[in-house]
């Protein structure tokens, strides 16, 4: 079978075609190098090269392309945090215009560029909150290249807590204890972690902090128990306990601060008194007759008996 032959004119027309071809991919990456500053306006081209980012689900966030879960479309992207990071775009081993430091080492330029959106409601008292003191930013808690934020999440915000509150993950192995654990309390419960009026409360006081669930201990009652009014923390741990009731230390040794030498003999009812069955520590102890130890409004709730 012969071969094809091409005539002198088809050889110069392919060559010029040839040519064309890669005269136009060199323009093109010319085109792409000198333009790819001007790209960067496009946050689509971070992600050309970060696609762990895309991958992990913050095209799916409100920080991101794309929608956020309502549909809703997101204008803040890559480039509201990290700047337009024009010389990046041109070489990417030069860094971004801003980098954020580890968890570990929060700034409070770090902290600036979330304010700048963030502002008013949760994080009024921030510059005046524990974590702001001590360092920790706002990336310490929060994952924004995620779907989902774990510390926004009821079963999962336990864990990001107590990666640093050490002792309060201790607290919840205890006999009584709030249940955090197990979600069915979460730290923002109670706590406000971007600062609040006392002790980064949710609530004005501890007290009125415990009322929010505990509404029937609130009152007023026409009989009402000092200490409890004043602090429940005198007598209840928060987090966990190794006694009943989140108490502090078992009865009658709870009361008997208190009570030492009103009506009842100032007598120290430890175990050398657990042979004679004394009422006053086996059983429910004080409160076999004081039951109603937060106050009553009946004729008996003078001495708290029900």
């Amino acid at each position: 079978m012969s071969a094809e032959v091409i005539s002198p004119v088809e050889s110069i027309k392919m060559l010029c075609r040839n040519s064309l071809q890669r005269s136009a991919q060199f323009l093109l990456a010319v085109f792409l190098l000198v333009g790819s500053a001007s790209l960067m306006a496009s946050d689509n081209s971070c992600h050309a090269c970060h696609r762990s980012a895309l991958q992990g689900g913050i095209t799916h966030r409100s920080h991101g392309l794309g929608a956020d879960p309502q549909g809703q479309q997101t204008t803040i992207g890559c480039t509201a945090c990290h700047g337009p990071s024009d010389q990046h775009a041109v070489n990417p081993r030069l860094k971004p215009d801003r980098i954020f430091a580890s968890k570990a080492e929060a700034s409070v330029e770090d902290d600036q560029a979330c304010l700048s959106c963030h502002k008013g409601g949760a994080v009024d008292h921030w510059l005046f909150s524990e974590h702001q003191q001590a360092g920790v930013g706002c990336h310490g808690c929060h994952s924004i290249h995620k779907q989902t934020d774990p510390v926004q999440q009821r079963t999962e915000q336990f864990q990001v807590c107590t990666g640093c509150h050490q002792r309060e993950a201790a607290d919840q192995m205890k006999f009584s204890h709030h249940p955090m654990a197990e979600g069915h309390v979460q730290c923002t419960d109670c706590h406000a972690p971007h600062g609040g009026a006392m002790s980064n409360l949710v609530a004005a006081s501890i007290n009125d902090t415990c009322y929010l669930c505990h509404v029937e201990k609130r009152g007023p009652f026409l009989f009402e128990h000092e200490p409890v009014q004043d602090d429940c923390s005198h007598c209840h741990l928060p987090h966990g306990s190794v006694n009943d009731s989140l108490l502090k230390t078992r009865q009658p040794l709870l009361c008997q601060q208190c009570h030492i030498a009103s009506r009842h003999p100032g007598t120290l009812y430890d175990s050398g008194r657990l042979n004679g069955r004394d009422i006053n520590i086996i059983g429910q102890s004080c409160t076999n007759c004081h039951s109603q130890v937060h106050g009553g409004n009946q004729p008996e709730s003078s001495t708290f008996r029900r």
